[in-house]
């Protein structure tokens, strides 16, 4: 029988894994968003209420989420990042700073988002129904745990196409947000930027989720290069090919913070223009990724020339033949750069692991082995070998 090794000894404890150690983490930020979400609800709740509605608990619970969930973010994303992406947290400090809030108030604004709508439903489906002040503050409690558990969660494990539907998944529910409680309930016989021209709650969340998302597309714009220079450090492509589609994405990430920045009503002009240049941009992304990137999967060139045709026949379809008016044009540029743009991501990111499954790892150097360990028995040693003589 073999001696025990090391790690075999009982008084040798096991060291967790680092995914036990993560999940700890994730529990650990969960149970105080738990303690947060008690003090909360003991301080904003003062008796009945109802679910949904001013003053109810939905929306203590919806601030609860965007407080925890911003908070666990920038948390996790300045701390965590330096092992899980040390390339995000090794840049500089000012772009890290801009990348670590802006998604902060991704996380936190789409947690609230979310959770105003989960509560909006639930009241519905629970016509008058009011809570007291203890079973309030369950609920908010329970709202806080659950964003700082799955916010530290989706942070600390972030990659290009995680945060590519994350930031799809915010665009969307921003918008249907500013347009369920816009003032104006006809805003889409004109066109879709009106969501961002008044001066209320609802044009505030409009704008300021183009503006997040403009700033959540420059860092999609680094993951995207880093995933792209792994790659092409194997196909053997020019690092300005990764420059040039870098600078692209960057730009279109710009001019949708300035859509949000220059709205109609600080100049219809300029609007105007950004929002025509923010196509023109993306139009030559999709005109040069097929030729800078020819060497990525065949499958990515027939998406984007199909990006391609039904961005121009949007286009034919507005100005060309007057079918569509500005809002069902605006909305139709945006679900094709989006849809693109999610499914590029997910192509240079599986691109990228490809790679590296595919590069051999060099073996371990465990030196000579010993003649006396090489050498096996024939047979065991129970038995007499045949030659053996009494």
């Amino acid at each position: 029988m073999p001696p025990p090794t090391p790690t075999d000894s009982p008084q040798s404890p096991r060291r967790p894994s680092r995914a036990a150690r993560m999940e700890s983490r994730h529990v650990g930020v969960g149970v105080a968003g738990v303690l947060v979400g008690l003090v909360v609800g003991l301080i904003a709740l003062r008796g009945t209420a109802p679910l949904a509605g001013t003053g109810s608990i939905g929306q203590v619970a919806g601030l609860t989420v965007f407080g925890c969930g911003a908070a666990t973010a920038a948390l996790t994303l300045s701390t965590l990042t330096r092992d899980s992406l040390p390339w995000f947290g090794g840049r500089h400090w000012g772009r890290r700073a801009i990348d670590v809030l802006g998604l902060s108030l991704v996380y936190g604004i789409l947690g609230l988002f979310l959770t105003g709508a989960l509560f909006g439903v639930f009241q519905q489906a629970f016509q008058g129904v009011a809570l007291d002040r203890l079973a309030g503050t369950f609920w908010v409690a329970l709202a806080g745990g659950g964003a700082a558990y799955i916010t530290s969660a989706a942070a600390a494990s972030l990659t290009g196409r995680s945060l590519a539907t994350l930031l799809a998944a915010f665009l969307t529910v921003g918008v249907l947000a500013s347009a369920m409680n816009a003032a104006d309930p006809y805003w889409w016989e004109r066109y879709f930027s009106e969501l961002g021209e008044g001066g209320d709650l609802s044009s505030f969340a409009f704008n300021l989720t183009l503006l997040l998302t403009g700033v959540a597309l420059v860092t999609v714009a680094e993951f995207l290069a880093h995933d792209l220079d792994r790659w092409a450090r194997s196909a053997g492509e020019s690092r300005w090919l990764i420059t040039t589609v870098r600078s692209l994405l960057t730009a279109v990430g710009v001019l949708v913070a300035l859509v949000a920045v220059i709205s109609r009503t600080v100049s219809v002009f300029w609007h105007d223009v950004v929002a025509q240049s923010l196509v023109v941009v993306f139009g030559l992304t999709l005109l040069a990724v097929p030729v800078l990137l020819r060497r990525l999967p065949g499958a990515l060139i027939a998406v984007t020339a199909t990006a391609f045709a039904l961005l121009v026949t949007v286009i034919v379809l507005y100005l060309g033949v007057d079918y569509l008016n500005m809002t069902a044009f605006e909305m139709g540029a945006a679900a094709i750069v989006y849809g693109w743009l999610l499914l590029f991501i997910r192509t240079v990111s599986a691109a990228a692991e490809d790679t590296e499954e595919r590069t051999p790892t060099p073996a371990p150097d465990v030196g000579p082995v010993p003649a006396a360990t090489a050498r096996q028995p024939a047979e065991s040693s129970d038995h007499q070998p045949s030659d053996v003589r009494p």
